[in-house]
Order: structure tokens, then C-alpha cells, then sequence
């Protein structure tokens, strides 16, 4: 069933015009979108029949569209109590008020006739109790000779994007950071758009492959970019979504060009691979650690029923991932790194994936989330974010059927554990 009255939105261009006018009221112009059944402010009258287009950002393609032929008004108000009765009726469905008394309380409202009528009206001096209690400085009205009801009218916000986040979560700090991920698959893809919404300032992108027809049902990309090169689609992906940050895309291997990577990550603060298989495991561990950098690896094993996510710390107190791995091995646990791969002569070298899409962008986000609390922690002095250890294994589909630590049985199930400090033996940490 449509709704009785109209959806109205105003941009921001629109709001200006109104606010900035020396008339006390004008007239608007509505651009109709009849699929979504909304009206967007597209005119304003600023001066004595000067009509001025209120500007639409080409981004907001939905409020662009429509036939902008339906009229209506706009009306300044002084100082009453206009805004306390839109309050009111707001949050009473069904009620309204006469159309004698709603002229009475905005003068110049005109008698929209057999028609509905649209009027806004603004209160640049609403007080601050009203707007602490709900009002707004613009009101929307559905006016009838029958009675005037309050309108529902959007009023796009000054700040959008990550600023509005500004007070309640460290933008300003993140923006400052930088964070390399290997490997622009399902988990690295879904990583890096959450490094995107955290406010991660820079995003170097390091992958060699292209994006194809199967990587799709797993993959923050969709069909548009098939054929195209992972880093360079999520490059442009992640600009269309998240504009303030900068992102550079690197088509590099890894393990086969390791000397165009290490600049990079002498670059970064931090490394989070997100690639499939041993060797680009090993290497990032690797080069992390040589340049004093953390590092983040996630992955997913025993064919999806478990995530791992590593946090690697360049100090004496933990290992690499070649230490995780020997303390594991000794302990009898899951040869975690040969997991991932088939077997010789098999003609391929990764196991196939068969996680399901959610699952691999939870792995890919909760990633990201140590990544983010490691940067707050380390460089930040931040500890509002601090994760409870640096190996988290993740139940998905878990059989509780694999060896400790990762002998998980619950969905959702999350354990943490430390890892060990350097091995002697270690050409990574403790080179001779």
C-alpha cells in the first residue's frame, strides 16, 4: 500500500539556497522519482522570481532522476512554536491540524485547493531544547484543506562519510596509517574494504592475478570487473566507496618479485596477507620481520570448517610464523601450511575453495580488526582495541574432529592463544 504522503529529501545545495535567501518564503521545485516514490528539493526560489537549481553530487545517482515538475513552498518562521507541533504530530501516526489554525501558525501557507500541498518551513532559531529533543530546524508538511500533517523530509548532513565518525572512533590517527595486503582474493578483498571503513589512511594492494567468472560468489567485486586485474578493480572498487583514502595497486607476486616488495613494506606500517598458499605466507612472515613491521595473516583451513587469523610482532617476546608453526608441529597439531596446498601432480596448487561467501569476508574483516588494534596499540598508544592474544582461531563449520589448537566444535567459537618467542634455530627472527 503507498504511503498517504510523500518522501521528501533535500540536499544540501538546497538547504544553503533556503537558509542563505533574504525572502521570508519562496517557492520549491520536486523532482519525483516515482519508483521510490520520493521527491528531491531540484529548485529554489533565493530572489523575487529567481529560481536557482539545488545541486545533486553526480554520486547521489537515485536523487538525480525523476520529473522535476511538482511545486510546492518554502516558508520561513518566525520564533513559535511550528517545529514543536511538527515534533508532536511526528510522533503521533494519524493526527493532524486544521488547516485554519496551521495557516494561523505559518502565515502565507497557500490553499492548496482540491490538491495536496508541500510546504517547508525553517526555523533558523529553533531553541536548544527543542533540537535536543527531537526538532529540526527544517519541517516538512503535507498540507490539505482537511488538516496538515508532518512530512517525512530528509536533510542531507553537513559531514558524510567517515567524519561523521569523528569523536567516537580514531579517525584522525588511522588516517595517518598505512597497511599493505597481499593477496586481493575473497578474504584479501573483504580486508581491504574494511581497512577502508576503520579510516586506514593508505592501502597498498599487492596481488598478480585477474578476477574471473569463479571468483565472483566469494568476492567484494562483482561481474563488471571480470578480466580485469584484481588490484587495479579494487583499486577503483574502493575509491567509488571510501574517496578520502589512498590506495596504490601493485601487480607484483609476492614470492617470485619479494625485491620490488620489500620497499613497499619499508613503506607501510603494517603487512596483512591475505594470499592462499605457503610460500606467500612465509615470505611476508619473512620480509615483516626483517623490516620491524607487524604483520597479519589470515586464512582459511580444513576446507573452510576453521579461520586463522596470526598476529606477528617484531619483538623478543614472539615468533614468526615458521615458530608458530615448529611449536605446533611439536604439539602434534594440523600441518596448517601444507593444508592449504594439494598435493604434487594433482595440476593445481591451492585447495579449491569451498568456504561460503560470509565466512570468508568474516575472516577477511576480523583481519582487519587486528590489524586496526595492533596500529592503535603500537603506534597509537591506544589500547581501547587491544585483541586477547596473536593466534585466533575461528570456528565456521567446525567438526571438533582436528587436533588442539584447532579442535573447535562451535560456529562463532573464537580461541586465543599466544605465540612462542624466537627460536635460536630461526634463519627468520634469529638470523647468523
Amino acid at each position: 500500500m503507498p504511503p498517504r504522503n510523500p518522501y521528501i529529501v533535500m540536499p544540501r545545495d538546497a538547504v544553503t539556497k533556503i537558509a542563505g535567501s533574504d525572502l521570508s518564503r519562496g517557492s520549491l521545485v520536486l523532482r519525483r522519482a516515482p519508483a521510490d516514490d520520493m521527491y528531491v528539493v531540484q529548485a529554489v526560489e533565493t530572489g523575487k522570481d529567481i529560481r536557482l537549481p539545488a545541486e545533486v553530487p553526480r554520486e547521489y545517482a537515485a536523487l538525480r532522476s525523476g520529473d522535476p515538475h511538482h511545486a510546492a513552498q518554502w516558508i520561513r518562521v518566525a520564533p513559535n512554536d511550528a517545529h514543536l507541533h511538527h515534533l508532536f504530530l511526528s510522533r503521533r501516526p494519524d493526527v493532524s491540524i486544521g488547516f485554519k489554525d496551521f495557516r494561523e501558525l505559518v502565515p502565507g501557507v497557500a490553499d492548496p485547493g482540491n490538491n495536496l500541498g508541500v510546504v517547508v518551513t525553517h526555523d533558523p532559531d529553533l531553541p536548544p531544547e527543542l533540537v535536543e529533543a527531537g526538532a529540526s530546524e527544517f519541517a516538512g508538511w503535507a498540507v490539505r484543506r482537511d488538516g496538515v500533517e508532518p512530512l517525512p523530509i530528509e536533510i542531507e548532513p553537513e559531514v558524510v562519510g567517515l567524519a561523521q565518525l569523528a569523536g567516537k572512533w580514531p579517525i584522525e590517527q588511522l588516517a595517518t596509517n598505512s597497511v599493505m595486503v597481499v593477496g586481493c582474493g575473497s578474504i584479501g578483498s573483504a580486508a581491504a574494504e574494511a581497512l577502508a571503513g576503520y579510516g586506514v589512511g593508505r592501502v597498498e594492494l599487492v596481488d598478480p592475478d585477474r578476477f574471473l567468472w569463479h571468483n565472483m560468489l566469494r568476492h567484494a567485486l562483482g561481474a563488471e570487473s571480470v578480466g580485469r586485474f584484481k588490484v587495479a578493480a579494487m583499486k577503483d572498487h574502493l575509491a567509488r566507496h571510501w574517496p578520502q583514502q589512498t590506495v596504490v595497486a601493485h601487480r607484483r607476486d609476492v614470492v617470485a618479485e619479494a625485491h620490488h616488495i620489500r620497499p613497499i613494506v619499508n613503506s607501510v606500517d603494517l603487512v596483512l596477507c591475505a594470499a592462499d598458499g605457503i610460500a606467500p605466507r612465509r615470505v611476508v612472515s619473512h620480509l615483516s620481520r626483517r623490516a620491524q613491521k607487524a604483520a597479519v595473516l589470515a586464512c582459511m583451513l580444513d576446507s573452510g570448517s576453521i579461520g586463522e587469523v596470526i598476529r606477528l610482532r617484531p619483538t623478543s617476546r614472539f615468533g614468526c610464523l615458521l615458530c608458530l608453526r615448529q611449536q605446533l608441529a611439536d604439539q602434534g597439531a594440523m600441518d596448517a601450511e601444507a593444508d592449504q596446498e594439494l598435493e604434487y601432480g594433482t595440476g593445481r596448487v591451492h585447495q579449491p575453495m569451498t568456504a561460503v561467501p560470509p565466512d570468508l569476508r568474516y575472516i577477511g574483516t576480523f583481519a582487519a580488526k587486528v590489524a586496526v588494534a595492533t596500529l592503535l596499540e603500537s603506534l597509537h598508544g591506544d589500547h581501547t582495541q587491544q585483541v586477547p592474544g596473536e593466534h585466533a582461531i575461528i570456528g565456521l563449520q567446525p567438526a571438533g574432529d582436528l587436533a588442539a589448537p584447532f579442535n573447535l566444535s562451535q560456529a562463532g567459537d573464537v580461541r586465543w592463544s599466544s605465540i612462542p618467542r624466537p627460536r635460536t634455530s630461526c634463519p627468520t627472527c634469529s638470523p647468523g
